[in-house]
C-alpha cells in the first residue's frame, strides 16, 4: 500500500501547473498636458473648442498565440447629448513576442483634434480593445470637460451678437459707432437657429443693404456671403462681417445697415437693422 501511494505522489508531481489566467484590460489611460509624452492634465483642466487633446493607454492581459500579439483598438468620443465628436479613430497592434516579453505593455497615443464648436459641460471618451487570439474585448471610459461659453440658441432662425469695430483685427466692439467720413465701418455678427439636414448638411448666406439719414438707399448687396458645409459635427452658429469703406465727403448723420440672412436648409429667413453715426 505504501508503494501505490509514493507512486500516486510522484505522478501528481509530474504534471504542468496550470497556465496563469489574463484578462485583457485597458491601463494608464491618461489625457496629457501639450504633448503625448508630457504629464497628465491638471485636475478640473477644461478644454476649449478646437483645442488638440493628446491621450495615450496602454492594454495588459493579452493572449500570445504562435509569439505574436494581435489587437484591434477603437476611440471615439461624444458630447453631453451624446453625439459623436469625430469618426472612430482606430488600429492595430500586431507584434511578435518572446518569452521575455510577457510583461510587456503595450501603448497607442492619439492626438485628437476637438471641433471647432462645442458646448461646454462633460464628455465620454471611450477605449475598445479587441483581442483577436482570445476572441474577447474591453471597453474603458474616460471623462472630460470642455468650458467655455454656451452658444447661441435662438428659438428661430435669428442674427445675434451685432456690434460696431474699426478694423477687422478689433476684438472689441465699439461702445459708440460713430465714424468720419473716409473711415471704414466694420460690423459683425452671428448667423444662428438654422436648420441642420442630412449628414449635419447647412446653407446659410446673407446680404446688405445701406441706408442714407433720409432712408433713401445708398448701397446694396443682396448676396455678400455664402456658406455651406456637411461638417461631421453639427455647426450651431456662422459668424458673419460686413466692411464698408465711407466716402471722404459723406454727408454727416445716421445711417442704417440692414442685414438680411437666409437659412436655405429650413427655408427662413432674418433680417436686423443696425445703425452708425458719421461727424465730422
Amino acid at each position: 500500500m505504501a508503494a501505490m501511494g509514493v507512486v500516486a505522489l510522484c505522478l501528481m508531481a509530474a504534471l504542468p501547473a496550470p497556465a496563469q489566467s489574463r484578462k485583457l484590460a485597458v491601463l494608464q489611460a491618461v489625457f496629457h498636458d501639450r504633448g503625448e509624452s508630457a504629464p497628465s492634465i491638471a485636475p478640473g483642466y477644461q478644454y476649449t473648442s478646437g483645442e488638440l487633446v493628446y491621450f495615450s493607454f496602454r492594454v495588459g492581459g493579452y493572449a500570445i498565440k504562435n509569439d505574436r500579439v494581435n489587437l484591434r483598438w477603437l476611440i471615439y468620443a461624444s458630447d453631453p447629448e451624446g453625439r459623436l465628436l469625430w469618426e472612430p479613430y482606430n488600429g492595430t497592434i500586431s507584434e511578435e513576442v518572446s518569452h521575455n516579453d510577457e510583461n510587456w505593455l503595450p501603448k497607442v497615443s492619439q492626438t485628437l483634434g476637438l471641433p471647432p464648436q462645442l458646448p461646454p459641460g462633460d464628455y465620454k471618451l471611450l477605449i475598445r480593445v479587441s483581442d483577436e487570439h482570445a476572441r474577447t474585448s474591453v471597453e474603458r471610459e474616460m471623462a472630460f470637460r470642455v468650458g467655455g461659453r454656451a452658444l447661441a440658441a435662438p428659438d428661430g432662425f435669428s442674427i445675434l451678437n451685432e456690434g460696431f469695430y474699426r478694423t477687422e483685427q478689433d476684438r472689441t466692439a465699439l461702445a459708440e459707432a460713430v465714424y468720419r467720413p473716409g473711415d471704414a465701418v466694420v460690423v459683425r455678427f452671428q448667423l444662428a437657429g438654422f436648420k441642420v439636414g442630412e449628414k449635419n448638411r447647412f446653407e446659410v448666406e446673407y446680404g446688405l443693404r445701406v441706408l442714407r439719414p433720409s432712408g433713401r438707399e445708398m448701397y446694396a448687396e443682396p448676396r455678400a456671403a455664402h456658406e455651406s458645409d456637411a461638417p461631421y459635427y453639427p455647426k450651431r452658429v456662422m459668424n458673419g462681417m460686413i466692411g464698408l469703406n465711407l466716402t471722404p465727403d459723406l454727408t454727416p448723420g445716421e445711417y442704417t445697415i440692414v442685414v438680411t440672412a437666409k437659412d436655405l436648409v429650413g427655408q427662413a429667413g432674418a433680417e436686423k437693422q443696425v445703425k452708425f453715426k458719421v461727424e465730422k
